[in-house]
């Protein structure tokens, strides 16, 4: 039986806390959706299994207060976590947007409606394991 979305989500949360007890911080799920707590610090986990995070809506994103973000992408055989600040997070996604909405003239050529963005591997490799984001 192939996981669900909801299924493949869960299994990113609980990989952020497996990887976050295995460096030694305290870790643990909260809530029944998104969160995580590491070091008595709530994070955001989103979950890559094909290549790129989503974003459903942009502004919604941009918009968002969230301090930090454990990104988790299982593309590959081995899974790799990007720790990002929230600021430089919707930083780089609204700068990739605006310039992508420059590029075609300021409305998404395909589906002008959508609110669609995606944050890609190369767009946060800095923050790879950058594990010091949940350090007091």
């Amino acid at each position: 039986m192939t996981p669900t979305n909801h299924q493949k989500h869960q299994a990113g949360r609980h990989l952020a806390v497996a990887h976050a007890m295995l460096r030694g911080y305290s870790a643990e799920i909260v809530g029944p959706h998104r969160y995580v707590e590491v070091n008595g610090l709530s994070a955001v986990v989103m979950l890559a299994g094909m290549g790129a995070w989503q974003i459903a809506d942009v502004t919604d994103f941009i918009g968002s207060g969230q301090e930090r973000y454990i990104l988790v992408d299982i593309t590959d055989a081995t899974t790799a976590l990007y720790l990002v600040p929230g600021d430089e997070l919707r930083r780089g996604v609204r700068e990739r947007h605006e310039s992508f909405l420059e590029r075609v003239g300021g409305i998404r050529p395909r589906n002008p409606q959508s609110r669609h963005a995606a944050i890609e591997p190369a767009h946060v490799a800095q923050w790879r394991d950058h594990w010091s984001l949940f350090e007091h």
